[in-house]
C-alpha cells in the first residue's frame, strides 16, 4: 500500500513539503517601520544620552573646510511633528542632502574631482528599500516617489524592487503618466520583465470598458521591436482584455496576438495561456458558430500530449465548455467523456481524485445537455447537487437553475404510454387490495406526493409540473414564496435553493419553458404576474422572447396573440426609444428580431396595411443609407506584408472572417416573406412592390458596405507614434 501510495500520489502532495513558508506581510511591515524610526533618530543626531553627535562625513567635510559653515549644522532642522513618520524622515533626509551639497560647494579648489564624484548616501540600500515600502504601505505614492528621488540624489542606482512596487501602485489605478515618468526618471538601463509587464498593465487598466486597448498593444509591440519582449503573463492579460470587449475585431486580434507571440516571444505557452485560448474557443470570432470544438481539442492535445503540461480544473472546464457549447451531439458526448476522465483517471491509491469538479464544470455540462435537449442528464446533475452537502461556493445558484430551465425548454416529450405517470382522479376512492394483489401495490401514505419521478416527463403538462415545483421551491427558500409549502423529498432538504438569485435572466428562462410547453393564455397571464411576484423589472430580452412566442402562435390563439403583442410592443418601444436617446443602444440584431416578430403577428392576424405601415416606420428609423457608412479599419488590423511592425506579423484570422459588429438594424426578404405571401394572396400590388424594393435596398447596401470594408485602408497608427 505504501508503494502504491507513493506511485499514485498527486503532484501537490509530493511537493507540499518543499513549498517555502509564506512571508508574513505584517511582520515585514513592522520591521520596515522600526527601520524608518531608527532613520529618524539617526537624522536628528540624538543618541540615548541626549547629546548631539555628528556623522563622520560631516566631520570630514568640516576639517577640509577653511571657511565657516553657512549654517549651524549642530542643530537639527525643524520638522512638523504632526506629519507621519515617513514624511518626517523624507523631510530630514532632503534637508541633510541640501547641507551636504552646500558643504561640497565650499571645499577648496585643490580637492580632486574624483572625491567630489564619490556618492554620499545617507542610508544603506536596505534602509532605502524599507523607507520606500513604508510609503507604499501607507498609500502615499507621492512620498514613495520622493524616496526614489532621494536614492537618486544620493548617487545610488534605484533598486529594482523599490521601483517595481511604485510602478505597481500606479498600474493598479491606470496612471499611465505616473508609470512612464517613473521609468524615465529612475530607470538606468532597460526595464526588467516585471516592469515591462506593469507598463502594459497600466495601459490596460487605463482603457475604457468595451474599448480595444490600442495603447497597450502599441507598447507591447514597441518592446518587441526593441528586442525586449514582455513576459508571457503580459500577453495573457492583453488577450483576456481583448476578449472582454465582446467585439469581433478584438477577438480576432486576440487570436492573432496568440499566434504572433509564439513566433516572436514565447514559442511554448504555459497552462494559463492555453486555458485562456481553449476557453476562447467557446466564443469564436465567427458568430455563425456557437463554439469551435475542433480548435479547442487541438489545443488540448497540444498542451497535454505534446507539451506534457499538467492541466488544471480550469483547463478541464474550458475544454468541456468549448465542446458542450457546439450543440452537436458528438462533441457534447465528448464533453461528458472528458469530465469522466477528469474525475476517474487521476486517482491516488486511496481513490481520491486529483481534480474535484466545481460549479463551472457542472455549468459547462448543463450547457451541453440543454443544447441537445438531454433532460435526463440535466435532471441527474441537479439531483446530485441537491442531495450533496455543497455550500454556497459549489451549490445550486442562479446560473445552474437557468441552464436547467433551458434544458426543460429544449426537451421534446416523447409520450411513451407505458412510461407515462398515472395520476389519480381529483376525488380518489380508497381502494382495498384483494387477496390476488400484493400489498406492495398500495402507495405509501404521504402528506405530499413527489412531483418528480425517476424517468423524464412524458408530456408537456408533466414538464410544466416539474418546472413549477422547482420555481416554487426557489421562491420558498429565498423568502419570496407564500410560506407553508411542503418540501418535495426529491429536491433535498430545506434551504437547498437559498443561494439562487431571482434575477431577470432566471425569470426569462423560467418563462421560456412555458412558451414552449404551455398555451399562450397561460404564458400571458404568467408574464404579467411573475415579474411582480419576484420583484424584478423585465428587460429587452423578456419582451423579445414574448413577442416571438406570439409570432408562432397557433390559429386558435391569433386573437389573443395580437392583444398580448400590442401590450408588449408598447413597453418595447419605450426601451428602444430610451436606448436611441442615450448612448446605450439595444443590440441591432435584437431590434431586428423584435420588429420582425411584431410584423409577423400583424400579418398572421390579417392586418396587412398596418404591417406595411410598420415596415415603413422601421425604414424611417433605420434607413438603408446607414449601412453605407464606411467602416474604419484600425492600424493594428493592417494586412500589409512586413517583417517588423507594431502589429501581429502572423495571423490566425483573415480580414473577411471578422464580422462587422456595427451593422445597423435591417430587414431581409426572409424576414418579410410571410407578409409578402399574404400581400400576394390579397392582391395588394403596391405593398408587394414596396416589400421587394426595400428588401433589395438593404441587400445592396450590405453589399456596398462589404466592398468598402474589403477595400478599406488602415488608419494612421497614432499610438505607435506617441509611444516612439
Amino acid at each position: 500500500m505504501a508503494m502504491y501510495a507513493d506511485l499514485l500520489a498527486h503532484p501537490e502532495e509530493t511537493s507540499s513539503s518543499a513549498v517555502p513558508p509564506v512571508d508574513n506581510d505584517q511582520a515585514q511591515e513592522d520591521v520596515d517601520i522600526a527601520i524608518v524610526r531608527n532613520l529618524e533618530q539617526q537624522l536628528l543626531h540624538v543618541d540615548t544620552s541626549g547629546t548631539v553627535k555628528h556623522s563622520p562625513l560631516l566631520q570630514r567635510l568640516r576639517r577640509h573646510t577653511a571657511q565657516p559653515l553657512p549654517f549651524p549644522f549642530v542643530h537639527a532642522p525643524l520638522v512638523d511633528e504632526t506629519q507621519e513618520l515617513h514624511c518626517r524622515v523624507l523631510q530630514l533626509a532632503n534637508a541633510r542632502l541640501d547641507r551636504l551639497q552646500v558643504l561640497k560647494q565650499t571645499e577648496p579648489s585643490s580637492s580632486t574631482s574624483q572625491e567630489t564624484l564619490v556618492p554620499t548616501p545617507l542610508f544603506s540600500l536596505e534602509q532605502y528599500q524599507a523607507l520606500t515600502r513604508t510609503c507604499v504601505n501607507k498609500g502615499d505614492i507621492e512620498a514613495a516617489e520622493l524616496a526614489l528621488h532621494l536614492i537618486k540624489r544620493s548617487g545610488l542606482l534605484v533598486p529594482e524592487d523599490s521601483l517595481t512596487i511604485v510602478l505597481h501602485q500606479h498600474a493598479e489605478v491606470g496612471n499611465v503618466a505616473g508609470v512612464e515618468q517613473c521609468l524615465a526618471s529612475f530607470l538606468a538601463g532597460p526595464p526588467t520583465e516585471p516592469q515591462r509587464h506593469l507598463h502594459v498593465k497600466c495601459h490596460l487598466r487605463a482603457t475604457r470598458r468595451h474599448h480595444i486597448p490600442e495603447s497597450a498593444l502599441a507598447v507591447l509591440h514597441s518592446y518587441e521591436t526593441q528586442g525586449l519582449p514582455a513576459p508571457m503573463k503580459t500577453y495573457t492579460s492583453t488577450i483576456a482584455a481583448l476578449y472582454s470587449t465582446n467585439l469581433s475585431i478584438a477577438r480576432a486580434q486576440a487570436w492573432d496576438l496568440f499566434s504572433h507571440m509564439r513566433y516572436v516571444a514565447h514559442p511554448k505557452p504555459d497552462v494559463v495561456l492555453y486555458t485562456s485560448m481553449i476557453r476562447a474557443c467557446a466564443s469564436p470570432v465567427v458568430t455563425s458558430r456557437s463554439s469551435d470544438p475542433e480548435r479547442a481539442l487541438d489545443l488540448w492535445t497540444e498542451m497535454t500530449v505534446e507539451q506534457r503540461l499538467t492541466p488544471t480544473v480550469g483547463s478541464y472546464n474550458a475544454v468541456i465548455l468549448a465542446c458542450a457549447k457546439s450543440g452537436r451531439k458528438a462533441y457534447v458526448n465528448e464533453a461528458f467523456r472528458i469530465a469522466k476522465e477528469m474525475v476517474d483517471s487521476h486517482r491516488d491509491a486511496y481513490g481520491r481524485s486529483a481534480y474535484v469538479p466545481d460549479r463551472s464544470t457542472l455549468c459547462a455540462l448543463l450547457e451541453g445537455a440543454k443544447r441537445i435537449g438531454d433532460l435526463s442528464r440535466a435532471r441527474w446533475i441537479l439531483a446530485d447537487l441537491v442531495q450533496s452537502d455543497a455550500g454556497e461556493a459549489d451549490g445550486v445558484n442562479e446560473e445552474i437553475m437557468m441552464h436547467v430551465f433551458h434544458a426543460y425548454t429544449s426537451y421534446v416529450p416523447p409520450f411513451t404510454r407505458n412510461l407515462a405517470l398515472l395520476k389519480a382522479s381529483p376525488a380518489p376512492e380508497v381502494r382495498v387490495p384483494t387477496a390476488a394483489e400484493p400489498a406492495a401495490d398500495v402507495p405509501p401514505p404521504v402528506n405530499q406526493p413527489s412531483r418528480f419521478t425517476h424517468i423524464p416527463p412524458q408530456t408537456g403538462n408533466e414538464v410544466i409540473d416539474e418546472v413549477q415545483a422547482l420555481f416554487e421551491r426557489i421562491l420558498e427558500d429565498t423568502g419570496k414564496g407564500q410560506g407553508g409549502a411542503s418540501l418535495d423529498p426529491l429536491l433535498g432538504g430545506p434551504q437547498k435553493f437559498k443561494h439562487v438569485i431571482l434575477s431577470v435572466r432566471l425569470v426569462n428562462s423560467y418563462l421560456s419553458v412555458h412558451y414552449q410547453h404551455s398555451s399562450l393564455e397561460v404564458s400571458e397571464a404568467l408574464f404579467w404576474k411573475v415579474f411582480n411576484d419576484v420583484g424584478v423589472v423585465p428587460d429587452a430580452r423578456s419582451y423579445l422572447e414574448a413577442l416571438e412566442r406570439c409570432a408562432r402562435s397557433k390559429k386558435r390563439e391569433r386573437d389573443l396573440s395580437l392583444q398580448f403583442a400590442e401590450r408588449l410592443w408598447e413597453n418595447w418601444l419605450e426601451l428602444e426609444d430610451a436606448g436611441r436617446a442615450s448612448s446605450r443602444t439595444l443590440d441591432a440584431r435584437m431590434v431586428e428580431r423584435a420588429h420582425v416578430a411584431f410584423i409577423r403577428v400583424l400579418a398572421l392576424n390579417g392586418q396587412l396595411q398596418r404591417a406595411l405601415d410598420h415596415v415603413k416606420s422601421f425604414v424611417q428609423k433605420y434607413p438603408p443609407s446607414l449601412l453605407y457608412e464606411r467602416p474604419v479599419k484600425p492600424s493594428f488590423r493592417s494586412t500589409r506584408t512586413a517583417m517588423v511592425g507594431a502589429r501581429p506579423l502572423v495571423r490566425l484570422t483573415s480580414h473577411n472572417e471578422v464580422p462587422d459588429d456595427r451593422v445597423s438594424p435591417l430587414l431581409a426578404f426572409d424576414d418579410l416573406e410571410l407578409l409578402h405571401h399574404r400581400l400576394v394572396a390579397a392582391s395588394m400590388r403596391a405593398g408587394i412592390g414596396y416589400i421587394k424594393y426595400i428588401s433589395k435596398a438593404y441587400e445592396w447596401a450590405l453589399r456596398g458596405r462589404r466592398d468598402a470594408a474589403m477595400k478599406a485602408r488602415p488608419a494612421p497608427d497614432t499610438h505607435a507614434i506617441a509611444t516612439a
